[in-house]
């Protein structure tokens, strides 16, 4: 049965030792918040190659990050936890969390920066009978699955966004929650990419591993396949993301329009009436002449242009609205 500890404290300490005396395989998830490099170096007996592969989380090319030197796979995946407190309306409930991810025939190391345990949140079925390589999957699958929760944060939002839109507020659909979305969706894109990358290239390495080449499942073949869905999801989101924004521009497109058809008409009227021809000059020379000419006409052109023009479309469009 595969041991999970979390933190690196005096009972954990000692439980590893045990552990590795025995040659059972463990999961430990450590925080270097709680817990410093060299304590961890001592604690599982790391060797300088190894050490070296569990550089400084937060780096921005920590997403790109593989090291293999025989005895141990390391690589960073990023999963997505619980905030505390999220404040303003475009925050979101879930935030990254970058993880380092070390393997060998001994235990699966996973390393960050927070005070959290991640087998508690993360919650992977690890507890049985089963292989290092089943208890891996389980631990990076569960790693894909919340950032698949996280996904699924940014659509709800933005049908949240389109339900507005179609309620006829489009135009006052926020655009910081946009520009929330449409950030998050490029960083899970970005992320994703990478990630795709680190597992096809880990498949080969973890196999030559002791202990991980006994097992005939597809496990990393479903990963892969998750993986794939994922980014393709992501994509899907910002499409959907894309789509709302063209709404958006459209709706005030149309809203300029109607304001354009309005008044091109009374321009022209105003316009002609400016030019003050001598026939005219000779014609205004009573108040009603003024009335009929300056305001009269001018309603007269603005009512005909929302009668013919206008309303034939502004009440098509709502009908057609009705209907479906």
């Amino acid at each position: 049965m595969t041991e999970v500890l979390s933190g690196l404290g005096t009972d954990e300490r000692t439980r590893v030792a045990a552990l590795r005396a025995q040659g059972s395989f463990f999961w430990l998830d450590v925080s270097f918040d709680e817990t410093s490099r060299d304590e961890l170096a001592e604690a599982l007996a790391l060797s300088a190659d190894t050490l070296r592969a569990l550089p400084e989380l937060g780096d921005k090319n920590a997403s790109r990050t593989f090291d293999s030197d025989g005895a141990s796979v390391a690589f960073t995946l990023r999963c997505y936890v619980d905030t505390e407190a999220a404040a303003g309306e475009a925050a979101y409930r879930l935030r990254p969390l970058e993880v380092r991810v070390v393997v060998t025939s001994d235990y699966l190391l996973t390393v960050h920066t927070e005070r959290l345990s991640l087998p508690a949140l993360l919650g992977p079925d690890v507890l049985r009978e089963r292989s290092r390589l089943y208890v891996l999957y389980a631990v990076l699958d569960a790693m894909l699955e919340s950032t698949f929760d996280a996904l699924g944060e940014v659509e709800r939002r933005l049908e949240g966004l389109a339900a507005t839109w179609a309620g006829g507020t489009g135009a006052g659909v926020p655009r910081t929650a946009l520009r929330a979305a449409g950030a998050r969706l490029a960083n899970m894109r970005r992320w994703v990419t990478a990630e795709q990358a680190l597992i096809e290239r880990s498949v080969v390495e973890i196999a030559a591993l002791r202990g991980f080449g006994g097992d005939d499942e597809p496990y990393f073949p479903r990963l892969e396949a998750k993986i794939d869905r994922l980014a393709a999801s992501i994509d899907a989101a910002a499409d959907a993301l894309g789509m709302l924004l063209d709404l958006q521009l459209n709706e005030r497109a149309y809203v300029v329009s109607v304001v354009a058809t309005i008044f091109v008409p009374l321009t022209f009227v105003t316009g002609f009436f400016g030019m003050n021809f001598g026939w005219m000059l000779d014609r205004i020379d009573s108040p009603v002449a003024f009335w009929v000419l300056g305001m009269a006409i001018p309603i007269a052109t603005a009512a005909l242009s929302w009668r013919f023009l206008l309303r034939r479309f502004l009440v098509a469009d709502d009908q057609n609205a009705g209907s479906r």
